[in-house]
Order: structure tokens, then C-alpha cells, then sequence
């Protein structure tokens, strides 16, 4: 068997630390904590639960008095047709004797269609309630500020031609919010004549709803079968009501389950606990189920609440309690706060015995984080702890030797590393230099030249590039531009650009043709082509004094002619022949197109149309069009510089992938 100083150091640390707390009773004193909290859980949820039930057919036992009471006098009414009198007297016995049973009663009415009981009288409506003084009065209503045939409580019966309840509302003539049992009644026809309206006192429920508190602590609430929130008790001064709460409670009555659940979604950061879970317990209650569950809905700020709902089957509605879960787990939180002290000196204890066994065991993996900073720090020959042993500490000792003298040599390859890519990217800063100086230059540009006025840039996408451009008088009335695109990249296109614009301006001195130009510059560009490079090509030759371009396209992007009289924009579609280097004995045509004052010649290569965004889409040659469209009445240089600035918005800061090059000529006016 190793010795102790040869195990794993893990393995030191967790059979130390498991055989004191496994001893000390950890375990158990976890069991026991989650078993008392299952107990207490199902203990309240039992409670809660059948306390609900119980609040529930309570509020349950409301419905039927009066739904048949409704009924019974709106029978009396259709069978006797009584007069004013006699239906006064009814809706007083009628309201003296539910009261005794329905406190919440607030008061009973029998109302008409317009001139459905008195011809002479659009108004006939009679209410019965409870005076100041304590006893029933009854009034005749109605009038033209309060048309009660155009309320819910008449209109909603009228049209099902059945008995219902209303969802809550205020009813402006009580000044109470109320629901309302309407019984339609009926001419011996059978035709609808009128309404039998019993309100009940949505103040008066709320006594009953209270009861459905447990533990004195919860908070109540009953909603309709629509979700209305019918009853929502609370006490201004209660202490178990939170501040977000009392600020909810004037938008909590006046809607439903569901409205509450979406200002929920808008006032949280994170509503799934508050506006989702609400949701779905109003669906529940709605569909007239019985149960329970966790959330955090009303009382927020104190953390999770339990919430336990149940049907009321007469109207539809379903009641709801809220209770703090953490007031409900009090008692088991007082158990444990008595149980800490002793387990905190077992702890302490543990501790004290561990602590004094890691301090003996770490202390050379200390000697080892000391010479790791100080390497660190770039002292590579600070000195390392001997190993001891053949533990982790003892390995990783030995495995800091072998990084010491690793990283020694590393620094060295870094160095002579660091140096070669300066020296390469000097290499390359005087190659692009070298390459852009090869340009003609065009500040300002042309400043001489009031014929035609010219713009030309190139882009590299490294720091030397394949594209190329120029512009020169082959005479003193005819002036040649070029613009081409080298395959490939880097030095070898940089190196075949500037062969080709060497050749262009040699050549060009004895061929004025542009077909005959690109012929032999193409011939030259074979010869010993081993690599099998090729360029893109695109010729013109503008005859200042008449206008006409005459021009030669080897295998380039097809440019654009903006006209300035009609705004209309032409594509040169004409290719002459393969890009130059493809072919040797390849002979190359010329075409001819006439310039008025005002034309432009809009050439470039594809790293403009090839321009790339972050999600790899193209700008593409429909983008272009659009840029020279919008911009019809632009000098050469605001047309260029505007395509750049719609290729870059495009890029949106994406790596560019190809040079970008661009030639403009815009003829201004003929030589004369």
C-alpha cells in the first residue's frame, strides 16, 4: 500500500473531510430537515385545501335562494301581470324575506322594455332596497340619463332569452359594485316584455370570501366565469400585504385574471413566476377545476406563494387563496434556527481538525504558487520546490521543472518568431508602396482636363492587392482608361498587376487600337505564364473631340453608361474575348459607343459587387444599379465616393474579401 504521502491529493482532502462530516451527522441532519418540511407541506396543503372547499360552498350555498326566488317572481309576473301596486308589494316581501338568509342581497328590480308597461310611459322600472333607516323601500327609475334597458343586467337576457348572471360591475344608480341574477319575463305570447333583476352585493361576498384564510395571513380573491375579479378582500393597514401589491390593488378589481397576468409580464424582468403561472391558474379556475400550486403572483416581494382555488358551481365563478410560502414554513424555519448552534459547533469542530491537516498537506503546493507567480512574472529561473513524493503535489512539482525549461526555448522560438513576421510586414508595407505608387496619381484629378472629369481608387483587401487601374493621353485628343482584376491575392497578383500596367503603357505607345492593344498585351501576358495567373480586362479610348469611347472588354464585369439627357443606364454587355494570360493567340475585337455631354462610364471590379456582410450575403449588381440610379445628377467623384459608402454600410464591419476598385469617367463637354 502507498504511504499517505504518495495519494492523490484530492483523495487526502475528501477522505478527511468526508469521515468528520459524515460523523457529524450531515447527512442526517439534511433528511431530517427535507423530511419535517414534506410534512409540514402536506399538512398546510391538506389544511388550505379543504378550508377552500369549504369558503367555496359556503359562497356556493348564495346562488340558489335567489336563482329560484328570480324565477318564482318572474312566473308571479307573467302569470298575474300585477299592477304597479301589487308588484311594489311583491319586491318588498320578496327582499324582507332573502335577507334573512342572503345578507348580501342588496336589492331585487322589475324592469320593461320601452312602453312595454305603461303606453304612456317609455320608463318602467321599480327597485327595491334597503333605506337608510334600515327598511325596504322601493322607487320607479328610469329616465333619459338612465336608460336601464341599454345595461348588460337587461340587454344580455333579452337577447338569450334566458336567466343569468351578470359579471361584476358598478351600478351607477346603487353607486355598489354588484352582480346581477336576470330572470326575463314574458308576455302570454311568449314574447320578451321585461326583466326581474337580483343584485348581490359584491361587498357582502367578500365577507364570505375572507373565510377561505386559513391561517389569517393569505390573500383572498373570487373571480367569474369570464376571469372578472369579483371579490379581492384587503385591509389598507395590513401588514402581511407587500407594497407591489397595494399598488396593484386599484387595477386588480377592475380586471380580470387574465388583464393582471399581462401587466404582470410588463412590470417583470423575468415573468414566468408571476405572469405565466397566473395564466394557467386562471384557465384552471375557469374550467371549474379543484387544486393547487406554487407561483409568484400577488405578494412578490415575499418569495413564493402557494395558491390553492376552488370551484363555485352556481354562477360559474371559482375562488383563490395566496399564502406566503415563506410564513407558511416558519415553523419549520424556527426548528432549524434552534438546530444551527449544533450543528455549527460540529461544523466548527470539523473545521478546526481539517484546517490543521490541509496547513501540514499544502504547504509545498504554497512553495509551488510562490515560484508559479514569479515565473509568471517572467523570471523563468525561479527556483522550484523539490518533489517528495509521488502524490499530485509531488507530479505537478516535476511537471513545473519540465514547463521551466520548456518555456526557456518557447520564448526564444517567440522571439525569433516575432521577428520574421516584422520583418516580413515591413517587407510588405514597402511592397504596397511600391504597388500603389505603380497608380497614377489623382490629387487633384486631372485638374487640366476640362473635357471630362475622371475619379479612380483602388481598396486592397490585403496590404497588397491584384486590381488595377490607369489612365494616360495617347494624343492630344484621345485618352485611354484601364481598369483589371488579376486572379488570386497577395504578392503573386501584386506582382502580375504590375507587369500588366507596365505593358499597357509601353504597348500603347504604338497601338492605338484598343482591340490590337489588348491583343498583344495578351500575347506578352502568355509567355512563360507557368502559374497560370490571368487578368480581367477592360479597355476604352475616348476621342475627346467627338465622344465616342471605342473599347475592348477582356472578359471584366460588364460597366455601366448613365445617361445624363434621359437618366437612363446602359450595360456594355459586349465581351471581345477571354481574360488576358487565358489564351495566347486569343485576338481581341473593338466596340464603339457614343458619349454626349453629361454621360458617364461607370467601371469596376467584383469586390464591389462581391462585397460580403456578416451573414455572408452579396451586395451584389442590383445594389449598384439602385446607388446610380439614386445618385442620377452626381459629379464622378460623389458617385464614387457614395458607391464606397453603400458597399461599406453593406460590410457593416465584415473583413473585406477582395480589392475594391473603381474607375468613373464623366465626359462634361466636346473639344472644340
Amino acid at each position: 500500500m502507498k504511504p499517505f504521502r504518495d495519494w492523490n491529493f484530492a483523495t487526502k482532502i475528501n477522505s478527511i473531510l468526508l469521515l468528520f462530516l459524515l460523523i457529524i451527522g450531515g447527512s442526517v441532519g439534511g433528511f431530517l430537515y427535507f423530511r419535517a418540511r414534506a410534512i409540514l407541506s402536506e399538512e398546510i396543503n391538506k389544511t388550505s385545501m379543504a378550508v377552500v372547499e369549504l369558503a367555496a360552498a359556503r359562497i356556493n350555498r348564495v346562488f340558489p335562494p335567489i336563482e329560484s326566488a328570480a324565477e318564482l317572481l318572474g312566473l308571479s309576473l307573467e302569470a298575474t301581470n300585477p299592477n304597479e301596486k301589487t308588484q311594489k308589494q311583491l319586491l318588498r316581501e320578496t327582499l324582507g324575506r332573502l335577507r334573512k338568509s342572503v345578507p348580501s342581497l342588496c336589492g331585487i328590480s322589475i324592469a320593461y322594455i320601452p312602453y312595454g308597461k305603461d303606453p304612456a310611459s317609455r320608463y318602467f322600472m321599480l327597485y327595491a332596497y334597503v333605506g337608510k333607516s334600515g327598511d325596504i323601500e322601493v322607487a320607479r327609475i328610469g329616465n333619459d340619463e338612465y336608460q336601464y334597458f341599454k345595461f348588460d343586467w337587461f340587454t344580455i337576457p333579452q337577447l338569450l332569452n334566458r336567466p343569468i348572471w351578470t359579471e361584476p360591475y358598478l351600478d351607477v344608480y346603487a353607486g355598489i359594485e354588484m352582480s346581477t341574477r336576470s330572470q326575463p319575463i314574458h308576455n302570454s305570447d311568449g314574447k320578451f316584455i321585461g326583466v326581474t333583476g337580483f343584485d348581490l352585493s359584491l361587498e357582502g361576498l367578500s365577507d364570505l370570501v375572507s373565510k377561505a384564510d386559513a391561517y389569517g395571513y393569505g390573500q383572498e380573491f373570487l373571480i367569474s366565469r369570464f376571469g372578472r375579479f369579483v371579490a379581492f378582500p384587503e385591509e389598507e393597514n395590513d401588514p402581511n400585504i407587500t407594497p407591489d401589491l397595494k399598488l396593484d390593488y386599484p387595477l386588480i378589481i377592475d380586471s380580470t385574471i387574465f388583464s393582471y397576468s399581462d401587466l404582470l409580464r410588463r412590470k417583470m424582468f423575468n415573468p414566468e413566476d408571476a405572469s405565466e403561472k397566473l395564466r394557467s391558474i386562471g384557465h384552471a379556475m375557469l374550467d371549474g377545476k379543484t387544486g393547487h400550486t406554487r407561483g409568484r403572483i400577488f405578494n412578490r416581494q415575499t418569495g413564493m406563494e402557494r395558491i390553492f382555488y376552488s370551484a363555485v358551481d352556481a354562477p360559474g365563478w371559482s375562488i383563490g387563496v395566496a399564502y406566503p410560502e415563506v410564513r407558511l414554513l416558519a415553523p419549520l424555519r424556527e426548528l432549524t434556527r434552534r438546530g444551527i448552534p449544533v450543528a455549527v459547533a460540529g461544523v466548527a469542530l470539523c473545521l478546526l481538525l481539517i484546517g490543521t491537516l490541509i496547513r501540514r498537506i499544502s504547504k509545498p503546493l504554497e512553495k509551488l504558487t510562490d515560484a508559479a507567480q514569479l515565473i509568471g512574472s517572467g523570471n523563468f529561473d525561479a527556483p522550484l520546490p523539490s518533489p517528495r513524493g509521488l502524490d499530485q503535489i509531488g507530479r505537478l512539482a516535476m511537471a513545473f521543472q519540465a514547463m521551466q525549461t520548456a518555456l526557456k526555448s518557447y520564448i526564444e522560438v517567440i522571439k525569433a518568431t516575432t521577428a520574421t513576421r516584422q520583418r516580413i510586414e515591413s517587407e510588405l508595407a514597402v511592397a504596397r508602396e511600391i504597388q500603389l505608387g505603380i497608380l497614377p496619381k489623382m490629387l487633384p484629378p486631372l485638374p487640366d482636363a476640362e473635357e471630362f472629369s475622371l475619379y479612380a481608387t483602388l481598396r486592397p483587401a490585403r496590404q497588397v492587392g491584384g486590381d488595377l487601374y490607369d489612365f494616360f493621353y495617347l494624343d492630344k485628343t484621345h485618352y485611354a482608361f484601364i481598369i483589371g482584376d488579376v486572379s488570386g491575392k497577395g504578392i503573386p497578383a501584386a506582382l502580375f498587376m504590375a507587369v500588366t500596367q507596365t505593358l499597357q503603357r509601353s504597348e500603347a505607345e504604338k497601338l492605338h487600337d484598343p482591340g490590337e492593344l489588348v491583343t498583344r498585351i495578351n500575347e506578352l501576358l502568355s509567355r512563360n505564364n507557368e502559374t497560370l495567373m490571368f487578368v480581367t480586362y477592360f479597355l476604352g479610348i475616348l476621342d475627346i473631340a467627338t465622344g465616342e469611347v471605342r473599347y475592348t472588354n477582356a472578359g471584366h464585369n460588364p460597366p455601366y453608361i448613365r445617361r445624363k439627357e434621359t437618366g437612363a443606364i446602359e450595360l456594355l454587355t459586349t465581351r471581345h474575348g477571354p481574360a488576358l494570360g487565358t489564351v495566347p493567340d486569343a485576338t481581341y475585337g473593338t466596340g464603339s459607343i457614343k458619349l454626349n455631354s453629361g454621360d458617364t462610364i461607370i467601371l469596376y471590379t467584383d469586390g464591389i459587387t462581391e462585397a460580403e456582410n456578416p451573414a455572408h450575403e452579396l451586395f451584389g449588381a442590383d445594389a449598384l444599379l439602385r446607388v446610380l440610379s439614386f445618385c442620377s445628377h452626381a459629379t464622378a467623384v460623389q458617385l464614387g465616393e457614395a458607391i464606397l459608402q453603400a458597399v461599406d454600410r453593406f460590410a457593416s464591419g465584415a473583413e473585406q474579401s477582395d480589392d475594391i476598385t473603381m474607375l468613373i469617367l464623366r465626359l462634361n463637354e466636346l473639344k472644340k
